[in-house]
């Protein structure tokens, strides 16, 4: 049991000053703007350590409209460990720096630190843009900045001085001190420029790659997200919490109670005193008392939370131990104990929330669509595979509705009504993934939550796990993987109790998982252990006949006033789709949305689907076009050129078999639509350029090529 106290005790923090933080949002590196600060303390701060830094992150929050979750602090050393402390009181969550700034940060803040590395490719276009020779060029960069600028050095093998002070307070000294004759530029943060200044020297502030800056920000928004996903699951359990019936107790480090509810006194009635001292406090949780009594003067980091299971009269109970800090010391210890039923109930209740927010399967086995034999086959063999308890393993290409089938197994099994919780192995970093598949308690790493987290397996207890792209899993949690499917148990990171969990394993992959295991990149045994019932998905290419049927459910779906003629099915039907559902859906949203009329043939196809319509004035579209006769629909993704109306089924099936074939239709087929736009338009050759895209001269070409006279 992991129950949140929130509500029985607390700490109360007074509001602090917010510190001098330039506002994100109108930051920008003109002196208009020097005295803009920043108005609200932000859920993510990035601390500066130089104005191409701050420069760079203000133009990426700016773009991607983040100022109201993003900061900016323009500080190095002391003063950025002086703001994070009050930022951090004030409710800032995430900080973002880089070089001395992060290290400072992560030995003294217990807030997630997002570092942003050097990159050996800044250094190089920093002393590129002082335009003097490297020999005339000194690095000057503390801790991490400093290392790799002395690597740059190694293996650039440029003439150049690297210098690391001591400290920002003795730049300016260390500098004079080490900085050699003729050097006439020196490249680094704040402390660097003042140092420049006094010398005289050409000053270059070192350069930010801002796609390296926009990735910590990627980085600190998916913590963010976790961090508020966290939030609203302690909510969760703080409500239930509240309904349900549990013994509270409160004892100071000398055994003293100091409070106790009305379930408690129910609960204890025919013990004493010294009785319920001795059920509560033998074994390990006599630690806490034993606390004052040794006179020792002991911080909060020994000391944590336990769970015991203790007997009272003929019925088990779960009692937590939590200990209530003050000043780092523990003062007393709040107990919670909890009877078994209440316990499961609590959790159901917690579950049943949890897929109110969203884990639960929304699809079934309805929504596949499709009638080819391939598909049908698949069906049949998925529902079989949803009357078993048995691992899944869904193999096919990416597109083919891997996580559809997925949610259809678990919506037709028993465990329909539980949990199913889905997470993509590829998208998070290994670390990342690791605590949250496994989930941690508090302490376990820096930035960890002072409450602890449970895991996905936790949270999908008697329900059903998705682990998507699983051939991407780092071998690590491979092995963590594997105990949790032999042994149906999880331990959480930085715990060494483990916790039984009722799951089944849906996993799924595009590649070749036989063939890793053979490059030692994928064990073996877990293979085993997965792919007890394989499911093979497949390529829309292999059921052809199935994509008129897509295409009528999506623009359904769409909802757009559109209607696809037959030639236009057909010719998409052609497309060889390495990216399957998912790109012809993609493909169809495309030309739905650039189609200027609501009946769309095949000859509308061509400017849409390739982006070949000239700008007006000129003849690229015919060109472009005539270009891509050549290529076959094979090779080519759907909607290969075609430009008449009149063109039928079977002349497309013709010329998507033979390359002549294709050329010649589709000779004929411009022909016949420029024939058409010049009787609609009088012989008007202007407006029947106008009509085409395309110059009055091209026309001209393509009249003369296909032997046209009619007016």
């Amino acid at each position: 049991m992991n129950i949140s106290l929130r509500n029985i005790i607390y700490e109360i923090l007074l509001p602090v000053p917010v510190p001098a933080a330039r506002y994100c949002s109108n930051y920008v590196n003109s002196p208009a703007q020097k005295g803009k600060y920043m108005d609200t303390v932000k859920d993510i701060v990035i601390f500066a350590p130089s104005e191409a830094f701050a420069s760079a992150a203000a133009e990426l929050i700016q773009e991607r409209a983040l100022s109201n979750h993003i900061g900016i602090v323009e500080a190095t050393g002391n003063r950025t460990l002086q703001y994070a402390e009050k930022l951090v009181r004030a409710g800032s969550r995430i900080f973002i720096s880089r070089g001395r700034n992060t290290s400072l940060l992560q030995k003294n803040i217990t807030i997630p630190i997002i570092d942003v590395p050097y990159l050996y490719e800044e250094i190089y276009h920093s002393v590129k843009a002082t335009g003097f020779p490297p020999g005339e060029v000194a690095l000057v960069g503390f801790d991490k900045a400093f290392q790799i600028m002395n690597r740059f050095k190694d293996i650039s093998g440029q003439d150049i001085q690297v210098i690391g002070p001591d400290s920002p307070a003795t730049t300016e000294n260390d500098i004079l001190r080490e900085l050699r004759p003729g050097t006439k530029a020196l490249i680094g943060g704040f402390s660097v420029k003042r140092a420049a200044r006094l010398h005289s020297l050409k000053n270059i502030p070192l350069m930010v790659d801002p796609c390296n800056v926009s990735l910590a920000i990627d980085s600190a928004l998916n913590i963010l997200t976790a961090m508020e996903h966290k939030d609203e699951y302690l909510s969760v359990i703080s409500a239930t919490v509240n309904r349900i019936s549990s013994a509270v107790l409160n004892y100071d480090t000398a055994g003293n109670l100091l409070f106790s509810n009305e379930k408690a006194g129910l609960l204890f009635q025919e013990f004493n005193t010294e009785q319920i001292k001795e059920l509560l406090f033998s074994d390990s949780a006599g630690d806490y008392i034993s606390l004052e009594r040794r006179r020792a003067n002991i911080e909060l980091k020994p000391v944590h939370s336990q769970e015991r299971i203790i007997r009272i009269g003929s019925k088990n109970y779960i009692a937590e131990y939590l200990p209530v800090v003050v000043n780092k010391k523990v003062k007393s210890i709040v107990i919670i104990i909890s009877s078994e039923n209440s316990i499961q109930s609590a959790e159901k209740q917690l579950r049943l929330n949890q897929n109110a927010r969203g884990y639960a399967a929304k699809k079934s086995f309805h929504n596949i669509i499709g009638g080819s034999p391939a598909i049908k086959n698949t069906i049949r063999l998925a529902e079989k595979y949803a009357r078993s308890q048995s691992a899944v393993l869904i193999t096919g290409e990416t597109g083919t509705g891997k996580e559809i089938f997925a949610q259809s197994i678990h919506n037709r099994s028993s465990r329909a009504q539980e949990p199913f919780v889905a997470i993509n192995c590829a998208a998070l970093p290994d670390s990342l993934l690791e605590s949250e598949l496994f989930g941690y308690v508090k302490g376990a790493f820096t930035g960890a939550n002072r409450e602890g987290k449970m895991g996905i397996f936790e949270l999908a207890h008697k329900g059903t796990v998705f682990l998507d792209e699983i051939g991407e899993m780092d071998l690590s949690v491979q092995a963590k993987l594997l105990r949790v499917l032999q042994e149906k148990e999880v331990c959480r990171l930085g715990d060494d109790r483990v916790i039984p969990v009722d799951i089944r394993i849906i996993s799924a992959t595009n590649k070749d998982l036989s063939e890793l295991v053979r490059e030692k990149a994928f064990r073996e045994d877990l293979l085993y252990r997965l792919n007890v019932l394989e499911l093979k998905l497949p390529p829309l290419r292999n059921r052809r006949g199935d994509i008129p049927l897509l295409i009528e459910a999506y623009l359904k779906k769409l909802n757009y006033p559109v209607h696809f003629r037959e030639d236009a099915v057909s010719l998409l039907s052609f497309g060889s789709y390495p990216g399957n559902i998912r790109q012809l859906f993609n493909l169809l949203e495309r030309i739905v949305t650039l189609a200027e009329t609501d009946v769309i043939s095949a000859g509308d196809l061509e400017g849409i689907v390739y982006g070949i319509t000239a700008a007006k004035g000129n003849g690229a579209g015919c060109d472009m076009m005539e270009t891509a006769m050549e290529t076959d629909l094979n090779t080519k993704p759907p909607g290969t050129r075609i430009k008449a109306e009149s063109c039928d089924k079977t002349e497309l099936l013709a010329r998507a078999k033979n390359k002549p074939a294709l050329s010649q239709a589709l000779n004929n087929c411009e022909q016949q639509r420029i024939e058409e736009c010049l009787r609609r338009n009088n012989g008007s050759r202007i407006k029947t350029a106008v009509e085409l895209n395309i110059s009055t001269a091209t026309l001209w070409r393509k009249m003369k090529k296909y032997q046209i006279n009619l007016y």
